[in-house]
Order: C-alpha cells, then sequence, then structure tokens
C-alpha cells in the first residue's frame, strides 16, 4: 500500500502532462489491481471463518463434559485489577457416562384422559370448544380436531409438536450419548445439533431442571420429558391432540375456571410445553369464561 502511495505521489509531481496522465492512469491500474485482490482474500477469510467454525462447533459438542462457553463464565472478584472472566474448570468425562450415572425423577407422569364432556359442559359444547381451541391455536389452520391428524405444527416451534414430531425427538435423546445408523456420539450429535441447540439435552450439571430425558410407563410407551422447575419431578412433553384436554383437566374440572396465573403455575407442575400463549388461547376459547366477560361488560 505504501508502493502505490509512493507511485501515485511521483506521477503527480511529473510536469509533462502527457507523462503525468500516463503514470497515473499506470499507477491507477495497480490500485485497482490490488483493490481485487484484497477482495477475493476477504472472500476467501470468510469462507475459511465459516468452516472453521463449523469444525469448531463439531468438535466442541463432541468433547466430554461440554458446555456452552458463555454458561461456563463467572465474573471473578476482587480488586478492578483482578476482576477477569474466570472459566470454571470441568471433569474429564465422556457424555456417555453422564448419561449413565444420571439420576431421573420416578413420579407418576401426568396423561391427560381424553374429555368429551365435564365442568357442567355436555358433549356439543366441548365438541365445539375444542375445535375453536386449535382454531385459536394454530391462527386458523386447523379448522376442526379431525384436521390435527393431517397437521404438522411448525419445526420452529419447540412448544407445539405432533405425534410423531415428538417420536422423533425421543429418538434422539435415546441416542444422543451412543449415536446410531453407523454414527458414532459425535457425529449424531453433529448431525443434530439444531435439536441439541434447542433442548441442551446433555450438560456439565446432567440433570439440571431443563435436562431432557425419557420416561417409560408400564405399558412401554415412552415419554419425553424434562425435570420440573424445581428439579424434582419428571415432566411431560405433550403432543398437539392432548393439549386441549391437559388445559381442560386443569382450568375446566380442577380450577374451576379461575384465571390465567392459576392455570399457568399449575400446568408448569406437570407440562414441559404449555407456554402462556397456549394458555391465553384456551381461556379465550372457554364458553363459560367468554360468558362471564360477557356478564361483566354489560353489568
Amino acid at each position: 500500500l505504501a508502493r502505490l502511495r509512493n507511485e501515485v505521489l511521483q506521477a503527480k509531481s511529473i510536469t509533462d502532462e502527457s507523462a503525468r496522465d500516463k503514470s497515473l492512469l499506470d499507477a491507477l491500474k495497480n490500485c485497482r489491481k490490488f483493490l481485487e485482490d484484497a477482495e477475493e482474500a476477504k472472500v476467501v477469510a470468510t469462507r475459511r471463518a465459516a468452516a472453521a467454525k463449523d469444525v469448531y462447533e463439531t468438535a466442541a459438542q463432541a468433547l466430554s463434559g461440554y458446555t456452552p462457553l458463555n454458561s461456563r463464565i463467572a465474573t471473578g472478584s476482587g480488586n478492578s485489577s483482578n476482576k477477569r472472566a474466570k472459566v470454571e474448570k470441568m471433569p474429564r468425562v465422556s457424555v456417555a457416562q453422564l448419561a449413565e450415572e444420571a439420576t431421573y425423577p420416578t413420579n407418576t407422569l401426568y396423561l391427560p384422559p381424553r374429555y368429551t364432556e365435564g365442568g357442567g359442559m355436555d358433549e356439543a359444547l366441548v365438541a365445539n370448544f375444542r375445535d375453536s381451541f386449535y382454531r385459536q391455536l394454530t391462527g386458523g389452520v386447523v379448522q376442526s380436531t379431525a384436521d390435527l391428524d393431517s397437521y404438522v405444527p411448525p419445526p420452529t416451534n419447540a412448544n407445539l409438536k405432533s405425534n410423531a414430531q415428538l417420536k422423533e425427538w425421543i429418538y434422539i435423546a435415546e441416542h444422543w450419548a451412543t449415536g446410531v445408523d453407523g454414527l458414532d456420539a459425535g457425529q449424531f450429535r453433529a448431525k443434530h445439533k439444531t435439536w441439541y441447540s434447542r433442548m441442551k439435552p446433555v450438560t456439565y450439571k446432567l440433570g439440571r431442571r431443563t435436562g431432557i430425558h425419557i420416561r417409560e410407563t408400564d405399558d412401554g410407551t415412552k415419554y419425553l420429558c424434562r425435570h420440573s422447575k424445581d428439579g424434582t419431578k419428571s415432566i411431560i412433553y405433550l403432543e398437539i391432540g392432548q393439549v386441549f384436554d391437559a388445559l381442560f383437566e386443569m382450568h375446566v374440572i380442577e380450577l374451576n375456571h379461575r384465571g390465567r396465573d392459576a392455570t399457568k403455575n399449575l400446568a408448569d407442575e406437570r407440562y414441559a410445553n404449555l407456554p402462556d400463549a397456549q394458555i391465553r388461547a384456551f381461556l379465550e376459547a372457554c364458553p363459560s369464561c367468554a360468558a362471564r366477560r360477557t356478564n361483566r361488560t354489560f353489568n
């Protein structure tokens, strides 16, 4: 770059106009070539950085006892001279060993029955309630309960899953520590790294409240679970067809139409994927709550 700058300065100092223009034109060509080379080097460097990042993520996920870096940073203490980030040292144990040594709760899982009536509602009213709820929940994509069998929730929605999607998640969780289908554990985890980043199934503190695990009932059915907030219970992931019945049991049968907070608190104790949006949609579709809102408006 310094050579190009000197070349331009020397060309500018030539007194003969024709010779000066020729020298400036040569300097301009050299500058253009320099810029093109710099742009090409930038593109190559960007590609190499992206490739290196992918390799790093693959290696990091396969590393024994790996957790994301930002979850292992703690602020130092003392005066300002030694206040620097400290990285927690982690034991050198394998992911499979962590999975084998983990202890999971043994509480009874809440499996909602299918409700056709109850809470003072007859079959027709509950059926209409169910259809209205799923219309609200899916933005009108599902018009009736019969459409649920063919409905596939968006993959990006971690809280709304079909039965097939939950089975796929169970399959991933089951083989997370060992690999399957010719893939070792590292290759299998790399293949499903998007699921890993969302679900965090295995970390240094395996078994913390967000730890994913599988529970099997006496009839051999497997359920995807995570830990409750206090870490003492397994709470299951519901498929989309179970969401209405779980909320109906809590809000209508057990809580007698108490508000959102009471329903959400009870839901958090039993289920892993009932966020505020689903509870709001249920309360808005509830005919008894709608009648009470109407009466308050007129009164």
